[in-house]
């Protein structure tokens, strides 16, 4: 097997129900990257909350700090379970290096946790996938993305499992991001209650509800989700925008 490979294996084991869910796009660029220390303990943030057998956590934060936050989770018995979709190219919008470094420099130490086959999950996402505020022009590697209802188990799915909490952990605010709203509205109405944690300010909201964002259970929209965004060839999300030319149009 290959770098990418067995580190994918390490996030995503066979006995795990939830490895279905996990995305390999990070793992891809594994083989190009230099490799440096493991994750020590000081990189792993400090997450203030309780999760039994009944709970399960979405970690939605910066970059490598979500993975940092799945390797803690571990550390406590929860299947960390990535599902970054954001490919790495030329003048990326997003530097996903750091998330694909993390993953393959902490697979080792996720291993050693032993997680239990029937743990519950840990979803992560990276809070800077559809940043309002990126600036995007002609000739970048545009690989922002956002993440949708099929992304995650349905509601159904956790409430047969004996998941009937959730906790989402985010770093500014309490308010919950658009995509996101569209995958825990769902679970709601399976009777998943959800707390919401933020760490910047140490502020938790428990029973919070999630009004019904637009758009939502539309058959479009998907489509209307992911308007101006950029499919990779390889997977997951990437493409460099063209660039202008004059009269002759674009290339690139």
């Amino acid at each position: 097997m290959t770098l990418s490979e067995d580190c994918f294996a390490a996030w995503a084991p066979d006995h795990s129900i939830w490895s279905e869910w996990a995305k390999p796009v990070a793992f891809v660029q594994a083989a190009n990257l230099n490799l440096g220390d493991p994750p020590s303990d000081a990189d792993l943030p400090s997450i203030p909350l309780t999760v039994g057998s009944n709970s399960a956590v979405v970690v939605d934060l910066p970059g490598a700090e979500s993975v940092y936050a799945g390797l803690a989770l571990a550390g406590r018995g929860i299947r960390p379970v990535p599902l970054f979709n954001g490919t790495s190219g030329p003048s990326a919008v997003i530097d996903v290096q750091p998330i694909a470094h993390a993953l393959v420099t902490g697979a080792e130490r996720l291993t050693r946790n032993q997680v239990a086959r029937d743990a519950a999950p840990a979803f992560l996402l990276d809070s800077r996938r559809n940043d309002p505020a990126i600036v995007i022009r002609r000739g970048v590697y545009d690989n922002r993305w956002v993440t949708l209802p099929q992304d995650f188990p349905s509601g159904a799915l956790l409430a047969s499992r004996g998941i009937h909490h959730v906790t989402l952990v985010q770093r500014d605010g309490l308010s919950i991001r658009p995509d996101l709203a569209h995958v825990l509205r769902r679970w709601q109405e399976h009777g998943i209650a959800l707390r919401v944690v933020d760490l910047a300010s140490g502020r938790t909201a428990d029973n919070v509800r999630v009004p019904k964002p637009s758009g939502f259970k539309l058959a479009w929209y998907s489509a209307i989700a992911l308007l101006g965004l950029r499919r990779s060839n390889v997977g997951g999300f990437g493409s460099r925008i063209p660039e202008h030319t004059g009269r002759a149009g674009f290339y690139g």
